[in-house]
């Protein structure tokens, strides 16, 4: 008990030392002290005594009791007052403080000695006290419990009361079973309360919750009556919280309706690969049952090809413990057959390997599917060969070994000469023969290992690899255009059509498939501008005019939003009146560093997009603006033939536009006339309808580059057309050509006859105007008489043309 660590706290020095000196004589140690309550507070925690003796009135404005409050709370370190005061003021002050001692000034030397012993030996009994507490505390928390005590009802059935156990009661303050009951699930509370009522122990498993804000959770309720000497009864009971245990439990039930009902296979082993176990999808896969594989290692029977040693260690190098991949597997019968295996490694909470489970399934039946979407995939249903996915494979791959060979790869894109008009005339299941027919002659016309293919309606592309030389090349080239020229027997009649052929051979400018295929189709674009029926090589010179192409296309696309086009207006003259009747307008582009590109040049490349779409609807907007113009400045009877392109007829909104464009700048449909090329009269039904549409709105049309194109004249009067424009190449040569000559007269004879206008295109020289004014042309357009005009100088022009003031 001596030499403990006292801490002084007296406002008076005297009494202090002399207290000190009587702590020190009878054998404690004195760390400290401390003449107010904010000095006692700091040199308890910074000194740690083990006891403090405390004055209750200290001349400070912190009285000693507060202090001790303090130190008790933060230090839980016992204090016992010294005070002169006994009033009853001051005592219940000191008793909120729960202290140790309370000595009254002036106090003795063995009162002292005393008092502080009695304060140690409490103060260790409160520890142990609280050491139990703790362990106990410690103990119900490990095993998620809590202890119980309730008031039995008053209905409690009093006929059990002799199993009861008769004990003195506790001093404890007990619980209503009602308070008990409100925490338990509404669904559970029927049950423990019949289980007080008539048991005098039980044990039940219920859900509860601590309180109204938590969840409810599984707990195990133990609970037993007790008699007390008062002969009133109590409920002690210890409730355990068993919701994981619980979840694991239904985790185990769940495990195991899967292991015995799902359609895999399970095998499990133990550290050894040793078959402990398996579930009832193994037997009716494999057909072993477990009697006869237990024991056995996976690889000795079940797998085709053995797992190797080597595999299950790196399985738990790795740190991922499983393994899933297609594996060989063989039933009873010998059978074979593709499996998809998981193999998982299993440790224990210690991390040694316990066990080994493999899950596998039978994918026979996947894999067959499979082989048949590919099949399907890959080909082309109409003609047998490959398609275009399963071109852009082959290709892709033959590239890819050209950089491991060093050989050369070619493509030849094929694209048939008159397809449509067999299509048209015969039909489609005639033109679907066609096909068949030369799908045949193209296999039949190439190596073995060539790859033919049909990537979408009259496009062919064969892929040739380890091209040996260009004159070879050339050769299979020639070899098809003569197969494709022979005549071809469908179920009607006899026809004869060609191919055109663009041919790339890869080289180290090339990098890849796709810049292999845009050669190649680059070259078809060039053999079909030169007249179809020929072959054509991706060269220098293509490649050069290839680029020049991608960078206008690049430029084309802001063109319209940096304003770089504008229409200008060609005047049309009515050779009768003397006067102008409209003009045509025509798209320029004027680039700030490309300079003026012709129209020749973007707007195919336009038209090969979407882009014509957008620019085609400005040309028409401005073109309605410019006749609103015309007419306010006294340009009367004017008229703008517009061109059309075939994207744009395609357009199912185009009409729309054209009836919008109309009615924004309040024009007659007289006003505009819209130019369509020969060849989109061929094109489809869609383009079709969209010119009766526009024949119903009031808008005249007309066909532009007539006689360019492979229609009869024959074709006219089934098409809803106002005017026909003469190509210039059958004027320019006028008076000269009789068979130019012959053309005119034969299309204003027809004309004439179907009541259609007709125009001119390309007058350069009086000469073409007299021959054509005696032919009976009416209107003329071509530089003899002006250039294309921007809208400001054509009024200029018109007015002076026209004599208007």
């Amino acid at each position: 008990m001596k030499h403990r660590k006292i801490l002084i706290v007296e406002d008076e020095k005297i009494t202090a030392l002399d207290l000190e000196l009587t702590l020190v004589d009878l054998g404690y140690i004195v760390v400290g002290s401390a003449a107010n309550g904010e000095n006692a507070i700091e040199m308890a925690q910074q000194l740690k005594p083990d006891l403090v003796l405390m004055d209750i009135h200290l001349n400070t404005p912190m009285l000693g009791t507060e202090a001790a409050r303090i130190i008790v709370e933060k230090q839980q370190l016992p204090v016992v007052f010294l005070t002169a005061y006994t009033d009853n003021r001051s005592l219940d002050a000191a008793s909120n403080c729960l202290p140790y001692g309370y000595l009254v000034k002036p106090f003795e030397k063995r009162e002292v000695d005393a008092t502080i012993r009695i304060a140690f030996a409490r103060y260790d009994a409160d520890i142990e006290i609280r050491l139990s507490e703790q362990r106990l505390r410690l103990a119900l928390d490990a095993a998620h419990m809590s202890v119980w005590e309730w008031q039995s009802p008053s209905t409690l059935n009093t006929t059990n009361t002799a199993q009861l156990v008769a004990v003195d009661p506790p001093g404890v303050i007990s619980q209503p079973l009602d308070m008990l009951l409100e925490h338990i699930h509404p669904e559970d509370r029927i049950a423990v309360q019949q289980d007080v009522e008539n048991s005098a122990h039980f044990s039940r498993i219920i859900r509860m919750r601590k309180s109204q804000q938590s969840e409810y959770r599984r707990v195990e309720l133990f609970a037993n009556l007790f008699l007390w000497s008062d002969n009133n009864c109590r409920v002690v009971g210890v409730a355990q919280d068993v919701d994981d245990r619980y979840k694991a439990d239904e985790k185990l039930r769940q495990a195991s309706a899967v292991f015995n009902c799902t359609s895999e296979g399970i095998v499990i082993t133990d550290g050894g690969r040793k078959i402990i176990s398996v579930n009832p999808a193994f037997e009716e896969i494999t057909g072993y049952e477990l009697s006869e594989v237990k024991g056995l290692d996976p690889d000795d029977f079940l797998h085709a090809r053995r797992h190797s040693d080597q595999f299950y260690p790196r399985l738990h190098d790795e740190g991922k413990n499983f393994w899933s991949g297609e594996i060989g597997c063989s039933t009873k019968s010998g059978h074979r057959f593709p499996a998809w295996e998981h193999v998982c490694s299993v440790y224990d909470e210690v991390g040694h390997l316990t066990n080994y489970v493999f899950t596998f399934s039978d994918i026979s039946e996947l894999r067959r599917a499979e082989k048949n979407l590919a099949r399907m995939a890959y080909l082309d249903a109409l003609t047998g060969l490959g398609n275009r996915v399963h071109m852009e494979r082959v290709l892709e791959d033959a590239m890819e070994r050209r950089d491991d060979s060093r050989s050369s790869v070619a493509v030849l894109y094929m694209d048939l000469d008159g397809f449509k008009v067999v299509n048209d005339t015969l039909g489609h299941s005639e033109g679907d023969r066609l096909l068949q027919i030369l799908a045949q002659r193209f296999q039949d016309s190439v190596r073995e290992g060539d790859i033919v293919t049909r990537i979408g309606g009259d496009e062919f592309v064969i892929v040739v690899q380890d091209i040996e030389s260009e004159v070879g090349l050339r050769k299979m080239a020639q070899k098809l255009l003569r197969a494709v020229q022979a005549p071809i027997e469908l179920n009607r009649e006899t026809v004869e059509v060609s191919v055109s052929i663009g041919v790339a051979i890869s080289k180290p400018s090339i990098k890849d498939f796709d810049e292999l295929l845009r050669a190649a189709d680059t070259a078809l674009f060039e053999a079909k501008h030169q007249g179809k029926n020929r072959i054509c090589f991706y060269d220098f010179v293509l490649a050069m005019e290839s680029g020049e192409r991608l960078r206008i296309e690049r430029h084309l696309k802001q063109a319209l939003n940096n304003h770089e086009l504008t229409v200008e207006y060609q005047p049309l003259i009515d050779i009768d009146n003397q006067r102008v009747r409209g003009a045509e307008a025509l798209c320029r582009w004027y680039h700030p560093e490309l300079g003026m590109i012709p129209p020749d040049r973007f707007i195919p490349i336009a038209e090969q997009s979407d882009m014509i779409i957008n620019i085609g609807a400005w040309v028409l907007q401005e073109s309605c603006r410019a006749i609103r113009g015309w007419l306010d400045a006294g340009i009367k009877d004017v008229s703008v033939a517009v061109n059309v392109s075939v994207r744009q007829l395609c357009d199912t909104s185009f009409c729309n536009i054209v009836a919008a464009a109309l009615k924004k700048y309040d024009l007659d449909v007289s006003s505009l006339e819209l130019e369509i090329t020969e060849s989109a009269l061929q094109s489809n039904d869609r383009v079709r309808n969209q010119l009766d549409q526009l024949r119903t709105l009031g808008v005249r049309l007309a066909i532009d580059d007539f006689g360019t194109g492979y229609s009869s004249l024959s074709r006219l009067k089934h098409l809803p057309i106002d005017r026909v424009k003469i190509d210039r190449s059958f004027v320019k040569d006028l008076p000269n050509d009789e068979s130019d000559i012959e053309i005119c007269r034969a299309i204003l004879a027809l004309c004439k006859v179907l009541d259609m206008q007709v125009t001119a295109e390309g007058v350069e020289n009086e000469a073409q105007l007299n021959m054509l004014r005696d032919m009976g042309c009416g209107c003329i357009q071509g530089y003899y008489f002006s250039r294309s005009l921007v809208y400001e100088r054509f009024i200029e022009w018109a007015k002076a043309y026209n004599k208007i003031a």
